[in-house]
């Protein structure tokens, strides 16, 4: 058995993972090569990241921990040390240093670092841990990428209720379906998404880049495409739709980008399992009469029908469950704590059932 110090499990089939569960997964598979830092997610050649959830995990051999990062002064990212969750680092603007953790016993200590703050709140560049003695670990040896919109970002989960609440103090990639999954399942994971973006249209119709374009680059704003061989995802999950149905059924044509979208997945990832996700926030109820989930959910199946017949039987569909308010929300309307640990849940046992983890 290979351990790998950055993913918590703790977690049974059907289980819940918890934000601040120890981080102690064991994993069988073979890691990836060891490293002082892993840099999770997409990075950059001079270690800047944009992405929601791009982590940096090390191991440390000292009394006390400082990160140096460079940021807008809007972005926040999760810490944990040695498995348990610590103050998250507030950023400033500028090149600043952060001490994360002091006072501890003599020997290595693992530390993870995930921002929780999506795209548009500007780039971070990772600087180094200075005066840090490193430890090399092992590279993850299960990985899973996720591609999606708001809820896939944490959007607002930190949020009191469906006030308009959002902020960047109360959006956390950490905190959501995405990360609580990976961790639940020992894998590293890696979030490609953006609030408000669609497959064919964004949130009401707004003008703008679509998804499939995003997802193609390393930072945003700017025009170099991501290199696709710096990782391979054992699975790829897409949970779009939500924002191409915010003004009625997108119809045919959705479906029709959405197997364009998968298969130039499938082109960068020949082996990975795809999961086509349902979306939270689709209801049959609301608008009424539009009997958006039930569309939805036929043309996700039809998706995975297509892919099928045309010879691609590593595509599977995830009925994600519909939030409830009964488990309240988070800012305007988005899923809440509790909906995401359920989502999380469910996702897991789709992965597990294929992948055998």
């Amino acid at each position: 058995m290979k351990r790998w110090l950055i993913f918590l499990a703790a977690c049974g089939s059907g289980s819940k993972a918890s934000i601040d569960a120890p981080i102690n997964a064991s994993i069988d598979a073979k890691p990836q090569p060891s490293a002082d830092v892993h840099l999770i997610g997409r990075f950059s050649q001079d270690a800047r990241f944009e992405w929601p959830g791009s982590t940096i995990a090390t191991r440390i051999d000292g009394t006390s921990i400082t990160v140096k990062l460079d940021d807008t002064g809007q972005n926040r990212f999760e810490v944990w040390i040695d498995g348990a969750l610590a103050p998250p680092i507030v950023g400033q603007q500028g090149p600043h240093e952060y001490t994360i953790a002091s006072g501890l016993a003599a020997g290595p200590h693992d530390v993870v670092i995930e921002r929780r703050t999506e795209t548009f709140f500007g780039v971070t560049q990772y600087l180094g841990f200075p005066g840090a003695t490193f430890v090399a670990t092992p590279g993850p040896s299960r990985w899973i990428e996720f591609v999606g919109d708001s809820i896939t970002c944490g959007y607002g989960v930190l949020g009191p209720d469906e006030s308009s609440c959002f902020s960047n103090d109360t959006e956390a990639e950490s905190r959501g379906w995405a990360s609580l999954a990976a961790r639940a399942l020992g894998a590293a994971h890696s979030t490609i998404a953006y609030s408000g973006k669609g497959v064919i249209r964004n949130n009401g119709g707004e003008p703008g880049e679509l998804m499939p374009a995003l997802y193609e680059r390393t930072i945003v704003e700017e025009d170099a495409t991501w290199d696709f061989a710096q990782y391979t995802p054992d699975v790829v999950v897409v949970d779009l739709g939500t924002n191409d149905f915010s003004i009625g059924d997108p119809g045919a044509p959705f479906v029709t980008a959405y197997e364009a979208f998968l298969a130039g997945i499938r082109a960068r990832y020949p082996s990975a399992w795809l999961v086509v996700a349902q979306s939270p926030m689709l209801s049959d109820g609301y608008p009424q009469g539009a009997m958006q989930r039930t569309k939805a959910a036929a043309y996700f199946q039809q998706i995975v029908a297509d892919r099928a017949n045309a010879g691609d039987a590593r595509v599977v569909y995830a009925d994600i469950a519909e939030q409830q308010a009964s488990d309240g929300y988070g800012c305007d309307y988005h899923p809440s704590a509790t909906t995401h640990m359920k989502m999380a849940a469910a996702l897991e046992t789709t992965i597990k059932s294929v992948t055998g983890w």
